[in-house]
């Protein structure tokens, strides 16, 4: 058998959007996908370092009016427990935030290129 892993994942929008609630809407997923990024590089980086965590927590929050498809802000808050000096950590986090590329996409925009292709039949 190979190696090959496939991935599931059911997005949604809320009721009150026309949705049933099921799953993330795709800005969630963003988000998580922006946590999750962060975190998993920062571990990478403190145990390449050996800086040993107790606690990583990240949680990101978008800002959004309802009736607009901007993010006009975001905001990460990370939470770390280390016996490590403080600066060591930060450092760490610094080269976190130069490494992941999600973080990367979100604040120097990739642009995008939409080739769409639609047909009458």
């Amino acid at each position: 058998m190979d190696n090959q892993r496939t991935h599931s994942v059911v997005c949604d929008l809320s009721v009150p959007a026309g949705g049933t609630d099921s799953g993330p809407t795709a800005l969630e997923l963003s988000m998580m996908s922006l946590a999750d990024c962060a975190v998993t590089i920062f571990a990478d980086v403190c145990k390449k370092s050996n800086i040993q965590l107790s606690k990583v927590e990240v949680n990101v929050e978008a800002d959004k009016a309802p009736d607009s498809p901007s993010v006009t802000g975001i905001i990460m808050k990370v939470n770390v427990a280390s016996s490590a000096r403080k600066e060591l950590v930060d450092a760490a986090w610094r080269r976190t935030e130069a490494n992941c590329p999600v973080l990367v996409i979100f604040r120097d925009p990739t642009p995008i290129k939409v080739e769409f292709d639609s047909k009458t039949e």
